[in-house]
């Protein structure tokens, strides 16, 4: 902290026993700082948006892991639920064509790889009664991006 304060883009002030840190938004890297700072949200952004234009809507899709959660590291997946409509066969070539285009653009935009968890909304019960740990991940920190909220979704079909 004290080569940021000691180049200005940090300032620091005494509050009371403690010491106060702030961004000093009047530097010049104080907008690049912001930005990193949302990268979280830019990414939800353009994940919300992605799936708005697909052809084939989702029942339901959510971030889940360590993005959703906002401790992932270089190495970490960006995780994502997608329910599919029961009336799409998950060999569809359109629907394939947006969940591969959904990978490439998330490694575009991130460097990591999509770790994409698809099912179909019929194999939901099934999948309850499985009862596998991802679920309970997605249950807890899922963040949703398209279609119905995952959270009632996942209690509505068990």
């Amino acid at each position: 902290m004290g080569r940021l304060v000691e180049q200005g883009v940090v300032e620091r002030q005494a509050g009371g026993s403690a010491l106060l840190y702030a961004l000093n938004r009047d530097h010049l890297a104080a907008p690049a700082i912001e930005q990193l700072v949302e990268l979280r949200a830019t990414l939800v952004g353009r994940l919300r948006a992605e799936s708005a234009g697909w052809g084939i809507k989702p029942v339901a899709a959510a971030l889940f892991g360590s993005a959703a959660r906002g401790d992932g590291g270089l190495d970490s997946d960006i995780d994502l639920f997608v329910v599919r409509p029961d009336a799409v066969d998950e060999d569809s070539p359109q629907w394939r064509a947006q969940i591969d285009t959904l990978a490439e653009h998330v490694r575009s935009w991130t460097g990591n790889n999509a770790g994409i968890v698809e099912v179909g909304a019929g194999e939901l019960a099934a999948l309850i009664d499985e009862a596998p740990p991802v679920l309970d991940s997605i249950r807890a920190e899922g963040v949703d991006l398209a279609g119905r909220r995952i959270g009632a979704l996942l209690r509505g079909a068990a």
